[in-house]
Order: C-alpha cells, then sequence, then structure tokens
C-alpha cells in the first residue's frame, strides 16, 4: 500500500468534516463533528488547513490530520485514521510525515491531547519523541443550586485572555489557553469576582461547560471556590462541565465546589522540535 498526503486546503470543508468522522469512528469517545463545529474549531483553534494533511492510501482518502499553528508553535488538533487502514502503519507513517514537515516550517515545539485510556496513541506519540507534561481530568456538577455571594461582573473574553496570558500557567493546553480565549466569542461569557476571572459557555442552556477558573493574584483556592458556587448561582439549575483538557494541580477549586470527576482524561504531551 502506497501512502501520500495533500494539505488539507486542497478540498472542500464538508469533505474534510466528513473524512475526520471517519477517522473517529469506533473511537473510544464518541466523537462527531458538523461543519458549524469545524468552522468554530477552524477560528478559534487557529487551525491552519494549509499545513493539515488528508493522508492518501493508494491514491483515496483515508484518514486526516489537523495542524494549528502559532508563532513557533504547532499543535496536532486532530489525526485519525480510517478503520479498515488502522493497524497497518499508516499512523506512524502519518506522524512521521507531520514532525518532519513542522521541522520545515522551523516550529520549535508541537503539542497535542490524547486519551489517557487510548494506549496505542499514547505509545505511537512516545515512539517520536512526545512526552507526557501532565494528566488532564474532567468534572461535573448536575442540578446545581447556590446562593449568591456578591458581584458578578461581566467582562470582555478579549479580557479574560490577557489575564490568563499574564497570570495563568505558561503550558496550559492549547484550548485553555489565553489566546484561545481571546478569541471566543458571546453567547460565552466571562466574568470578573473579586481577584477572580471565570470563562463559560452560553449560560441560557442546560449544560454549560467551564473554559478557565484564574485567581489573579497568588493561589488562593478559597476565592476561585466563591467564584464558582457564585457563577452557578447566577445560573442555577445547569449542569456544569470542566473538559477533559484541565490540569490535574487545578482540579481542588472545583472538588472543593462540590465537581465530582468523570472517568474521561487526557495526557497532554508536547515534542520539542
Amino acid at each position: 500500500m502506497n501512502f501520500d498526503i495533500k494539505p488539507a486546503s486542497d478540498y472542500p470543508l464538508p469533505d474534510l468534516v466528513q473524512w475526520l468522522n471517519l477517522s473517529f469512528e469506533d473511537y473510544h469517545v464518541p466523537i462527531r463533528f458538523d461543519l458549524s463545529q469545524f468552522l468554530t474549531m477552524l477560528r478559534k483553534d487557529n487551525l491552519d488547513l494549509s499545513s493539515s494533511r488528508v493522508l492518501l492510501a493508494d491514491g483515496e482518502p483515508s484518514g486526516i490530520a489537523l495542524i494549528a499553528r502559532r508563532g513557533w508553535a504547532s499543535r496536532l488538533a486532530a489525526m485519525g485514521i480510517f478503520k479498515e487502514l488502522r493497524g497497518k502503519g499508516a499512523g506512524s507513517w502519518l506522524v512521521e510525515m507531520l514532525i518532519q514537515e513542522a521541522r520545515q516550517r522551523n516550529d520549535r515545539e508541537m503539542h497535542l491531547e490524547v486519551i489517557a485510556t487510548n494506549g496505542p496513541a499514547v505509545h505511537l506519540y512516545e515512539k517520536f519523541g512526545f512526552q507526557i507534561v501532565r494528566k488532564l481530568i474532567s468534572l461535573i456538577r448536575k442540578d446545581a443550586h447556590e446562593e449568591s455571594r456578591g458581584e458578578l461582573r461581566e467582562m470582555d473574553l478579549r479580557e479574560a485572555g490577557r489575564l490568563i496570558l499574564q497570570h495563568g500557567l505558561p503550558d496550559l493546553p492549547w484550548q485553555l489557553s489565553g489566546e484561545t480565549i481571546a478569541l471566543l466569542n458571546p453567547p460565552a461569557r466571562a466574568y470578573r469576582h473579586e481577584q477572580t476571572c471565570i470563562v463559560i459557555s452560553n449560560p441560557d442552556v442546560e449544560h454549560v461547560v467551564i473554559w478557565s477558573l484564574l485567581v489573579g493574584s497568588g493561589d488562593d483556592e478559597s476565592l476561585a471556590v466563591e467564584a464558582l458556587k457564585n457563577v452557578i448561582a447566577n445560573h442555577p439549575g445547569k449542569v456544569w462541565h470542566v473538559p477533559a483538557l484541565l490540569p490535574e494541580e487545578l482540579g481542588i477549586p472545583f472538588e472543593r465546589a462540590g465537581f465530582q470527576r468523570e472517568e474521561l482524561s487526557q495526557r497532554q504531551m508536547r515534542l520539542g522540535l
């Protein structure tokens, strides 16, 4: 079988969405995109379709790799192989090509996240030199109610992104970085509560995602807990989700605020180029 790659920018967006879904068929967790979700990811995560690749096997589309880029860093935002080709060396071949191209672009580092229970994928990336940075966890709190705990002031999402860049961890996962948060648009919202900043998805629907929780000065967990409870008080009865992107070391305030860990976790990985 002969492998080749072509830029994703050579293909219509609906085809890319279709191949992305085929690449994650029977994956460890259900993953399915529609065109609207793909366009949002394209903008928010700085996906570069000219650097992303469609895998061809004997001339036929058989997989896809989406590459995001910022400055000297790139991220393997998604990579999958059609299920009939898995276990035949296509994944290893594609990862090697992607690393070669990153070096040719003079990237200095490449990032990715991988489901922790996906042992073959973790092993594949480790084989090519990726190192585990940390464990990323997910949490949930259902039908949440709290009493109001002070003023909650809405702020510009761009300002929230700036604060995260200034005060957040320097190696946050790509999707939680200040650059990404600054590119969110309403109905996502950002709030200030005393010295704390919190960023959430649309609070007018049943399921709400917490994208960021930042204490602007120092490391006062009690302030973070108060901010969480205050946001919940302002949007009662919701199901609150923290996606499997939260650095494990940042999970304590959520657990103190009544959130429960979920089974799904990931490994954040990095390759120096």
